[in-house]
């Protein structure tokens, strides 16, 4: 569970009935995962299976509706696909080989190579050849002579029949000799040494699941074994840390202070404490500035965004342009049944509201969904999106930079809200320069 899967991301895109069920199946091996069927507009949603490509390892390969349907249903149809498409490392667009070489309408096939590109994506070309259709390859190798150049004759492309399962073989060939992965790799706790105590904070409450770890907390455990640095983890009492009652905030003092008195003063020393970002009210003041400091939340943000915390650093600031009545949009990647004192819900409206001097207008968005429509939104602060893939969250990113609108993360606003100085702090075992931080 502690080690994130990276996977590339295929999409097949197209028309209506040009066979990308039919090519998902023959793909995944699966004679019958994605619905088949002559009616236009059978796929109504993106369908996702997960496979391994030898050459290339894990992917997520899609599935999508049809662009050209005509109707209210089918533009929201369109948007699913343009979302997939924007995910997508690789989008694969399906070309009914038949049809466009008869009619010569390429419209629909040349803008998905024009968003693609506009998008920075890489495509393919796969021209299905419907064997009702085009009975000899001769004449399909004609017919793609024709479309391919029309389309400008500069994307790799190849002939398939979708309806024959044995063209898998050929297809993952291509995919593999023409598909360009990226692999950009960033460690989850950059500069961790091989020797000392890794103290990890975990405050459980009423949202924590049982039996198990979140992801951030696991990841970090494996993480800091693999280097052979000891993690330990400790329980905060975060309810006697914030009692009225200060007997029992000195007393989780103590017990907090102690623990780490322990770990420095023994022979390994103690070189990072990482916390849940809801205790920095608490750990940001109890920790002595000698101690590396930081959240799972922004050890995520910086490992889900390749190591871009300078973003939200900078989208931060606007925590001090906010005005009561400002529309905020706060954003889980996960769904969970929420309790009374939810982070994302509760406890980080309340404290922005603190902060603002009054009420402001916020906007919830949970799970793998996300608003198409930002107008009016000034700040967006995000999870640290353990739960989505990395492109999806990069997407999210960047539709906000391109509305202009500044993005942020719940650890870094958390830390920001407990002063500058802690923000800097807090960041500084992710950033080589903290020129950005304020």
């Amino acid at each position: 569970m502690a080690k994130r899967e990276e996977r590339s991301i295929l999409c097949f895109v197209g028309r209506t009935n040009t066979g990308k069920s039919s090519l998902l199946n023959v793909l995944s091996g699966q004679k019958d995962f994605a619905i088949v069927d002559p009616a236009p507009g059978t796929t109504a949603d993106t369908v996702v299976t997960h496979m391994e490509i030898h050459g290339i390892g894990p992917c997520k390969v899609m599935d999508t509706a049809g662009i050209d349907e005509r109707s209210a249903l089918g533009k929201k149809k369109r948007r699913k696909t343009f979302e997939a498409m924007e995910e997508a490392d690789l989008n694969i667009i399906v070309v009914d080989l038949a049809r466009a070489a008869h009619t010569r309408d390429i419209a629909l096939e040349r803008s998905l190579l024009k968003k693609a590109s506009q998008d920075g994506k890489q495509a393919l070309l796969l021209y299905n050849v419907f064997r009702k259709k085009v009975k000899d390859d001769e004449t399909a190798e004609r017919c793609r002579a024709t479309v391919d150049r029309a389309l400008g004759g500069r994307v790799p492309g190849i002939l398939v029949d979708a309806s024959d399962p044995r063209e898998q073989a050929v297809l993952a060939a291509f995919i593999r000799t023409f598909f360009r992965r990226e692999s950009r790799e960033i460690d989850l706790l950059p500069g961790l040494k091989s020797t000392g105590f890794v103290l990890l904070i975990i405050p459980m409450d009423e949202e924590t699941p049982a039996l198990r770890l979140l992801r951030p907390q696991d990841m970090a455990v494996e993480r800091i074994l693999r280097k052979f640095a000891i993690p330990v983890l400790l329980r905060l009492n975060l309810a006697k840390a914030r009692s009225s009652a200060a007997r029992e905030v000195r007393e989780e003092r103590r017990r907090y202070e102690g623990l780490l008195r322990h770990l420095r003063e023994s022979p390994e020393g103690l070189q990072l404490v990482v916390t849940d970002s809801q205790a920095f009210d608490i750990v940001a003041h109890w920790t002595p500035e000698e101690h590396a400091l930081t959240s799972f939340s922004i050890m995520m943000t910086n490992y889900m965004s390749y190591g871009n915390l300078d973003l939200f650093v900078e989208g931060v600031k606007t925590v001090d342009r906010l005005r009561p009545g400002d529309k905020v949009l706060i954003v889980e990647a996960c769904n969970h049944s929420r309790q009374c004192d939810d982070l994302g819900t509760v406890q980080i409206p309340r404290r922005l509201k603190q902060h603002v001097g009054g009420a402001l207008d916020f906007r919830f968005s949970f799970g793998r969904t996300y608003p198409e429509d930002l107008t009016g939104i000034r700040l967006i602060v995000h999870c640290g999106a353990c739960m989505i893939d990395r492109q999806k969250y990069l997407r999210r990113i960047l539709k906000a930079r391109e509305a202009g609108i500044a993005f942020t993360n719940y650890g870094i606003l958390l830390s920001y809200l407990q002063g500058r100085e802690v923000l800097k702090r807090t960041v500084r075992p992710f950033l080589t320069h903290t020129s950005a931080a304020p």
